[in-house]
């Protein structure tokens, strides 16, 4: 077998849905492939890698997302790219994460004569970050449309972002192609064995579980969870929520816990490296994502064995919840029993100090919780229905792909 030289770039390797979910891709590569890892800095790895890892150096400073800051970090990836690829002559040259790409594809056209192909991998909705995030709308949609149809090959995480990356950018079809996060079912399985630390699992005790895991960040919606939740708290009071992750919107969720009276039953976690110790000790898996590119935490929840709920942000929720309604338009306005899992409307995405009435979205959310908290039926039915789709998920199929893409 001919050896093959793969760089990879993405800025840090540390928490987060795409660090994971490249950790998995590199380390199940045959040996037969060489990788090397461009990050922006190395401190605080948390996520594993094969081969050798290059750095910028980067240090996080108080100004990180200032307009200078960034120009500065990405001139000096650009130069590094170029200079890597001289050195080493890999095959190919993938990114992951908006900021590489942009990077990756710049690099290229400044290498005229590089036999290196470039692929770009989409993690998430350009679309719905525009609509949401001033940088997305003003910077990254508006390029990504001019520069992502000069890489080689495109991949979006699934078929629904496929299909909006060729509708908003203008992606050719035969330039893009949708390989879905694969998980290491077996590891999954074996981590979900260990044991909870004991002041988190006193505080949960013999309770109903609620588990979500994320990045507190304005794409989670973890505010509508909250909410929700503490609807759900009416009717079964000693149920416990535990939120595992961390991110700029932390103090605001756990002052909307005590707003709304709940901060006792609401747990947060913090990072955490093994989500799926949670997820065995959990009754049920909410995310309530306003958007997503694939939602690797529901996907890992599904290998966990955890009945399943998620709001139908499209990108990702139907494919794994509910692949027969992949091809409907119709807006789910009522919690709804899929094949996998239950979809429930996708809340407002406004923010709340808690006090005000609950949004209709979130009183669905709150009784898909319910039916899955107090149907007992339902949770072993939802259960199984997990088992059975994990089968169809594990990271052997996802490097299959990857490896047809660069071997093309």
């Amino acid at each position: 077998m001919n050896k093959k030289k793969i760089l990879f770039v993405i800025p840090y390797m540390h928490e987060g849905g795409a660090q994971r979910a490249l950790s998995n891709i590199q380390t199940h590569m045959p040996d037969y492939i060489e990788i090397d890892t461009l990050v922006n800095s190395d401190i605080n790895r948390v996520y594993s890698n094969s081969g050798r890892v290059f750095s910028l150096n980067i240090e996080k400073k108080a100004r990180t997302s200032s307009v200078f800051f960034q120009f500065g970090v990405f001139i000096k990836r650009v130069k590094k790219i170029k200079e890597l690829k001289r050195s080493n002559n890999y095959n190919a040259c993938i990114s992951f994460v908006d900021s590489a790409n942009i990077a990756n594809v710049i690099s290229a056209i400044c290498e005229r004569d590089t036999q290196t192909k470039t692929i770009i991998s989409i993690r998430t909705s350009i679309t719905q970050s525009a609509m949401n995030i001033l940088q997305y709308r003003y910077f990254v949609k508006p390029i990504a449309k001019i520069l992502y149809k000069r890489a080689d090959m495109i991949v979006s995480v699934s078929e629904e972002l496929k299909t909006e990356l060729i509708e908003s950018l203008g992606i050719k079809e035969d330039r893009i192609t949708a390989i879905p996060n694969g998980f290491d079912v077996d590891e999954i399985l074996k981590l979900s064995s260990e044991k909870i630390d004991s002041p988190i699992c006193d505080k949960i005790g013999t309770s109903k579980v609620v588990f979500t895991a994320g990045r507190l960040n304005i794409a989670k919606n973890q505010w509508h969870l909250i909410r929700a939740f503490s609807y759900v708290k009416r009717t079964l009071p000693d149920a416990m929520l535990v939120i595992a992750g961390t991110g700029e919107l932390e103090e605001y969720l756990k002052k909307l816990a005590i707003n709304l009276g709940i901060d006792q039953s609401v747990v947060f976690a913090g990072f955490e490296s093994n989500v799926y110790k949670y997820m065995r000790r959990s009754d049920v898996f909410v995310l309530p994502s306003g958007f997503e590119g694939f939602p690797n935490a529901l996907g890992e929840a599904l290998c966990a064995g955890v009945p399943c709920i998620a709001t139908d942000f499209r990108t990702g929720a139907r494919e794994l919840l509910a692949p027969e309604r992949l091809s409907d338009n119709t807006v789910i306005e009522r919690f709804t029993e899929c094949t996998y899992g239950i979809i429930s409307p996708v809340c407002s995405g406004k923010m709340y100090t808690g006090t005000e009435p609950f949004e209709m979205e979130e009183l669905e959310l709150a009784k898909a919780i319910l039916y899955l908290l107090d149907n007992k039926e339902a949770n072993i039915k939802y259960r199984e229905k997990s088992k059975e789709r994990r089968k169809n998920l594990d990271i052997q199929k996802a490097v299959s792909e990857w490896i047809r893409l660069i071997e093309e």
